[in-house]
């Protein structure tokens, strides 16, 4: 399997998987119901010594995933940006380390989130097409000596290095529902919600970013809910907030129930904390300003 196709089948069994909000991906994956638009070219050739610098920014080709649209985003932090849109027009993103060293052709080592390493080629042409290898590189093989007749080619959109808000959004969307769905757990286990994620048996991600900051809040005077936020950094983003309560089924037994909630304009504060139904039969109500998120 390549790199590609096995980032692919990943992002498939995720759109599968995410029928409702507390079914989400393990890793950083993130989701967004909006199709890859057709991208105006920007040509931009390199020079010998600044290959990396080059590369910086948004590329897009329409056919490089197999005759459906690839986006690439390469950033100063040596990240880099899969974004593809699947059936149905979900778009979805996969975050990579890379590292460049010039040569003919460039050398390209991406960095996959388990720390493995794909070893390929690059070269931006001086018509400004970035031509990337892609099919035929998996982590521990050689780096290939050339291109194929497979090779991807891109054309530059733009010099921005920012993953589009609506991804953004959706990437800490994503870190909700997994904290929330590690709370339900944690209290089945021990009858109460945790301060903070260290106590969670949930993939470690950061509470703080240049985007967003995720907090905590346990319920004062009541052990049956927990507040969990996703607060903007940025004013182009929306805010969250997601609620875990305890809440009695129709048999009297006690079930946990989950309610996320997005505030409707983008804001730098977080929704106040949803009002959860009487019984597990209800519907978690938002806050005035935001609505609820469904999958």
């Amino acid at each position: 399997m390549t790199l590609l196709s096995g980032f692919v089948s990943r992002c498939t069994l995720m759109v599968l998987l995410t029928t409702g909000v507390m079914l989400s991906p393990g890793g950083r994956v993130l989701s967004h119901g909006t199709s890859v638009p057709s991208q105006p070219r920007l040509a931009q050739a390199e020079s010998p010594s600044d290959f990396g610098e080059a590369l910086l920014g948004k590329w897009f080709s329409p056919s490089a995933l197999g005759g459906e649209p690839l986006t690439f985003i390469f950033t100063e932090a040596g990240v880099l940006h899969f974004i593809v849109t699947l059936p149905r027009g979900r778009t979805v993103s996969q975050e990579f380390g890379y590292e460049v060293s010039n040569g003919s052709p460039n050398a390209v080592d991406l960095i996959l989130p388990n720390g493995d390493r794909v070893a390929t080629i690059a070269e931006i042409t001086d018509s400004g097409i970035l031509r990337f290898q892609i099919e035929g590189t998996q982590p521990g093989s050689p780096r290939p000596n050339d291109f194929d007749e497979n090779v991807a080619e891109f054309e530059r959109v733009s010099t921005s290095t920012e993953l589009p808000a609506r991804l953004v959004e959706a990437n800490a969307l994503d870190i909700l529902i997994d904290i929330s769905r590690a709370q339900r757990t944690h209290y089945l286990e021990f009858r109460e919600f945790a301060d903070s994620t260290e106590p969670l048996n949930s993939q470690p991600v950061p509470l703080e970013t240049d985007d967003y900051r995720i907090e905590i809040e346990t319920s004062q005077g009541s052990g049956h809910q927990v507040r969990i936020t996703a607060t903007a950094k940025r004013e182009d983003l929306r805010s969250f907030t997601s609620g875990v309560f305890m809440v009695p089924n129709e048999r009297g037994l006690e079930v946990s129930l989950v309610g996320i909630c997005r505030s409707d304009e983008p804001q730098l504060t977080a929704p106040a904390m949803p009002i959860p139904p009487e019984t597990s039969e209800g519907t978690v109500t938002c806050a005035p300003g935001s609505h609820l998120m469904e999958r």
